[in-house]
C-alpha cells in the first residue's frame, strides 16, 4: 500500500514539473511572416520583404532563421513583414506558438 502511494505521488510531481516547464513564457524577436513569403537560405529562414502574395499562413521567423507557426494569427494583424518582440507560450508539440503579446522591435 505504502509503495502504491509512493508511485502515486512521484507520478503526480513529475506531471506538475511538465506541465509547468511547458506552460513557461518566453520572448523572442523575429519578423511576423507570410508563410508563402519565407525563403530558405543555408539552411535558415527569412522573410522575404518584396514578397506580396498573402496565400499563406502567419509564421512568426525567429532571428536565429527557425520558422514557428502561429495558432493565434489575429494577435500579429497588421504586422505582417515587421520586425518584433512576442512574447509567447509554445505549444507541446513545439510546432506552434500561441502570441501573448506583440510589440515593434527596436530599429536601432
Amino acid at each position: 500500500m505504502k509503495r502504491t502511494a509512493q508511485l502515486i505521488v512521484i507520478v503526480l510531481a513529475s506531471l506538475a514539473l511538465l506541465y509547468a516547464q511547458e506552460s513557461q513564457t518566453m520572448e523572442m524577436t523575429g519578423t511576423i511572416c507570410n508563410s508563402a513569403c519565407v525563403k530558405q537560405s543555408a539552411g535558415q529562414a527569412s522573410c522575404d520583404a518584396s514578397c506580396s502574395d498573402k496565400s499563406g499562413d502567419a509564421v512568426f521567423v525567429d532571428d536565429s532563421g527557425k520558422v514557428s507557426k502561429i495558432s493565434n494569427p489575429d494577435k500579429v494583424t497588421g504586422k505582417m513583414g515587421q520586425k518584433v518582440k512576442v512574447k509567447c507560450k509554445m505549444n507541446k508539440d513545439k510546432e506552434a506558438m500561441e502570441i501573448l503579446d506583440v510589440v515593434l522591435a527596436n530599429a536601432g
